[in-house]
């Protein structure tokens, strides 16, 4: 295998544009072929989360190779990372052998990007799924000028199948950058689900987790400003994390007067995030833009009500007052309030959670595995698997 490009065997699928073709039965002895662009899987982020747990639970007939597309490091070995996906595409391309490509993309660069892969794929006639992830599409497509946004359109519109995170988005993509409702795929992000929570009942001290990256605009700071706030009464009986990538600095700074009722962490791995998620017992991410963010799901399916903002597709898996507190984003006194109601009602703290896990349980990777392979395979072409290595 080229060096450039990691691979995984899994299952994928992807559907076509309209007119859209009668689905064919995966025969038992054949293969749906992927191949999956996007952020390398070691990425940090949401969308590296979801293109993980795509190669890891799909269905065995589908073979999935992933072209990661970026990298974390330096300007060159991101430029080097994208010519090497150029060239698996291409490649791909100018092979015989079936399959289909999806593509996953946010906004800015990374949509640019992606659409000069959507473009040579659409025009060699082959199945494409574009897939929306990020909170910020709509105020970056907002910002160019309207030719650029006619051919930016005009390269979406071309998808075979087009998913997104949330009706919210669905109805974005539909109304603003006129793709076809038949195209439109609505498929939230998947999450783990366990069936098994932690005892949070007799914890004296309540501890707020937030996770992700460490940024304004996740609403970071908000939420130091909101449990400095805090009456010390209560902050006696609290303690705020935060874990990321980001200004890990910076809020390290703000955290300083406020001792150790705050603890600042870099980004940590799969099991200290879980170690973290068991050890807490409120999320909070008053975000100002979102997709579906994947700590969020994270959180619920871990049986954390949340502190949230209503904003992307978080109405369409969170209901305020049921698993948690929507706050307006920007609303520091909000924040602070949400958190003394969570302090003061250790019984709703603990409800919220349980009818978190549950509501969560509509968003496990098995059943995001099934609706995506069905995808797959109204425009899957099949590959004989004795030809596979």
């Amino acid at each position: 295998m080229n060096a450039e490009v990691s691979s995984v065997r899994r299952e994928v699928d992807s559907p076509a544009p309209p007119p859209m073709p009668v689905p064919v039965p995966v025969p038992p002895d054949s293969r749906v072929r992927v191949l999956q662009f996007g952020p390398g899987l070691g990425v940090r982020g949401g969308i590296s989360s979801v293109e993980q747990l795509i190669c890891d639970y799909l269905a065995p007939h589908v073979s999935i190779r992933h072209v990661p597309t970026m990298v974390e490091g330096s300007v060159l070995s991101r430029g080097w990372t994208f010519a090497c996906a150029v060239n698996a595409l291409q490649r791909a391309l100018a092979s015989t052998e079936p399959a289909i490509f999806h593509i996953h993309f946010a906004s800015r660069g990374s949509a640019m990007r992606k659409m000069l892969l959507a473009t040579l794929v659409a025009r060699a006639g082959r199945p494409l799924i574009l897939h929306a992830h990020g909170g910020g599409f709509d105020r970056f497509h907002a910002s160019l000028p309207a030719a650029l946004r006619r051919r930016l359109n005009a390269c979406l519109q071309r998808a075979n199948v087009f998913i997104t995170l949330s009706q919210r988005w669905r109805d974005f993509y539909v109304d603003t950058c006129e793709l076809s409702p038949a195209q439109v795929a609505v498929l939230p992000n998947p999450v783990r689900w366990n069936p098994e929570i932690p005892n949070r009942a007799q914890r004296t001290r309540v501890q707020f987790l937030t996770l992700g990256r460490i940024s304004a605009g996740k609403g970071s700071f908000d939420v130091l400003k909101a449990f400095a706030a805090l009456p010390a009464s209560l902050r006696a009986r609290a303690r705020l994390v935060l874990a990321g990538d980001g200004d890990v600095e910076g809020a390290r700074r703000m955290a300083a007067p406020l001792g150790d009722s705050v603890q600042v962490h870099a980004w940590v791995d799969a099991a200290e995030r879980d170690r973290l998620l068991a050890a807490s017992d409120v999320f909070v991410l008053p975000s100002y833009a979102e997709g579906m963010p994947m700590s969020l799901l994270e959180a619920m399916a871990a049986g954390l009500p949340s502190i949230v903002t209503p904003v992307g597709g978080i109405p369409e898996v969170f209901t305020h007052k049921s698993e948690g507190l929507f706050v307006a984003p920007g609303r520091v006194p909000e924040i602070t309030a949400a958190m003394t109601q969570m302090l003061g009602d250790d019984a709703e703290r603990l409800a919220a959670g349980r009818r978190a896990h549950a509501r969560a349980r509509a968003l496990d990777v098995h059943v995001y595995a099934r609706r995506l392979g069905d995808l797959y395979q109204r425009i899957a072409p099949i590959a004989d698997i004795r030809g596979l290595s």
